[in-house]
């Protein structure tokens, strides 16, 4: 198995900051990003947040709340 090179934690920071900024060109992108409705969900998607809903997830009791 190959080994994966590490990512330049230069870049990093450089890609972060730059995801910080509020420019005008982001703020209008937004808008119309939100006009169409914003983030569309795929069936596949949909179908599988209701398998992992149901999934017991494992340390979880099924009764939490005791009177």
């Amino acid at each position: 198995m190959k080994k994966r090179k590490g990512k330049n934690p230069h870049a990093v920071a450089l890609g972060r900051l730059g995801g910080l900024v509020r420019s005008e060109a982001k703020q209008r992108a937004n808008r119309e990003n939100g006009r169409k409705g914003g983030l569309v969900k795929s069936q596949k998607k949909k179908i599988a947040a209701r398998l992992n809903a149901r999934r017991p997830r494992p340390g979880r009791r099924k009764n939490s709340l005791k009177s």
